[in-house]
């Protein structure tokens, strides 16, 4: 019997994931420490959207921790908080369970990171998050 193509395997190590990041996106600066990877680079969700700067710090078998450098993130009118951000405005980019560490970050985060900044780009235009997710369309004060 054929194994799925995304059964859970072992995980990915840092220098695994760094290759796959650093050949799916060249221009990102990638950095493997004794136990972290980080990346920072540019992403542009859409044509006519911004260029954010993002860094990504990764420790297996943990969630990749995200976050927008540049440009600040701001608020939309009548919102005290970001949407589907965790403390300290790390990206919330899935659900549990959707990610596990043997999938590589290249072809499952960053791409859910230029999801995010296009759902918050129209959420700043509307005030309504269409990403899904737990939270409603953004908290209000």
């Amino acid at each position: 019997m054929a194994r799925s193509r995304y059964f859970q395997q072992r995980p990915l190590t840092l220098t695994e994931q760094g290759y796959f990041v650093r050949t799916t996106f060249p221009d990102f600066r990638v950095e493997t420490k004794r136990d972290e990877l980080r990346c920072v680079g540019e992403l542009r969700p859409t044509s006519t959207s911004d260029v954010y700067t993002i860094e990504l710090v990764y420790r297996v078998p943990d969630r990749p921790k995200v976050r927008v450098v540049r440009p600040e993130l701001k608020l939309a009118p009548g919102h005290k908080r970001l949407p589907h951000v965790f403390p300290g405005n790390d990206l919330c980019l899935h659900l549990q369970g959707d990610w596990r560490p043997d999938l590589p970050i290249s072809r499952f985060v960053v791409p859910w990171i230029s999801e995010w900044l296009s759902f918050y780009e129209d959420w700043l235009a509307t005030g309504e998050w269409f990403g899904g997710g737990h939270e409603s369309s953004g908290v209000k004060k």
